[in-house]
This record gives C-alpha cells, sequence and structure tokens, in this order.
C-alpha cells in the first residue's frame, strides 16, 4: 500500500520495535487496521508535533501503550456515562465491534478507531466529552487530511498543524 502520510509527516523516528501482529491480535482478541500497523512498523511510538501521541500496543510506557490505555479510557468512559455526561454512548471494543484507542493529545482528547461490521471509523472525543467527532476513514488518511488542512478537526487547537509538520519517536 502506498500511504501518501510519508510524504506529508517528516520522520524522526529512532529504532521501531518488531511487532509480532499475529501474536498480538491472537492474544488480544483484535485485529489492527493495516494503515495502523505500518504507521507503527515505519515511526514508531511518538508524537506528532509535539502534541498527538500514537499509542502502540507493545509500548513498555504505560502511558502510551494502547491495551493500558483501552481499560484506563474504559473506566473513565463508564463514570462520566453513569454520570449522564454524554450525550452520545458508543460501546468499548469488545468481539469485533466498538472503540479502541490508537491516540491522545496533550489537551486530553481520545482518539479511538471504531470497530463497526466489517470497518473502523475515526472517532475523537474532546477533553472530558465535550465533543465528539467521527470520520468515516482509515488513520493515515485521517492524519494526511488533519495535517494538510484538507480534514477540519475542530477539537484540535487551531496550531496543532504545521508548515513542516513531524513526528519524534520515544
Amino acid at each position: 500500500m502506498d500511504y501518501r502520510i510519508k510524504d506529508i509527516l517528516l520522520n524522526n523516528a529512532n529504532v521501531v520495535p518488531d511487532y509480532n501482529w499475529n501474536t498480538i491480535e491472537n492474544e488480544n482478541n483484535i485485529v489492527f487496521p493495516e494503515d495502523y500497523k505500518w504507521f507503527l512498523e515505519n515511526y514508531g511510538v511518538g508524537s506528532i508535533n509535539d502534541f498527538l501521541w500514537i499509542l502502540s500496543p507493545i509500548c513498555d510506557n504505560l502511558n502510551l501503550n494502547s491495551f493500558e490505555q483501552y481499560k484506563r479510557m474504559k473506566n473513565s468512559y463508564e463514570i462520566m456515562k453513569n454520570s449522564n455526561l454524554i450525550e452520545i454512548e458508543y460501546g468499548f471494543y469488545d468481539n469485533g465491534i466498538g472503540l479502541f484507542p490508537w491516540g491522545i493529545t496533550d489537551n486530553g482528547d481520545e482518539l479511538y478507531l471504531n470497530y463497526l461490521n466489517g470497518s473502523t471509523e475515526i472517532v475523537v472525543f474532546a477533553s472530558r466529552y465535550a465533543d465528539i467527532m467521527s470520520f468515516k476513514m482509515n488513520i493515515t488518511d485521517f492524519l494526511s487530511g488533519v495535517l494538510t488542512r484538507e480534514i477540519v478537526c475542530k477539537i484540535f487547537p487551531d496550531d496543532f498543524v504545521l508548515n513542516d509538520n513531524y513526528f519524534d519517536s520515544i
């Protein structure tokens, strides 16, 4: 596959770990989208423009580990939902359907893959679930669109996108 993001996002990645996707997916009963796997294999774990952090299922840093963040985010979401503070309800990933995190921002925004019947979409929750946006596209298309300003995600601050966007790995 040819991913447009590689022409938009300068890659300052250090050594990218080896991902044994079959083992990761089988042990955790999830199949990750090909573009997410490609992104992690080519960029690794880190941040875009020191603001949007990409999560990984094998990251030792629990703040950037997608499985650890899944547990934390699901718990926070359930608390907010049970307090009637969420207007649009989503389910968290279970048996191939629902939300699974792939990114977070310095502002506390949460980025999810929403697994639907046979497809995925991007869902962005603003900090404290103040706003929710969804985009019917994959991760790399979403990132490419946001970084070229072809897509507006009003949850992100105006100064997130730079003239020379970059990725720094941890």
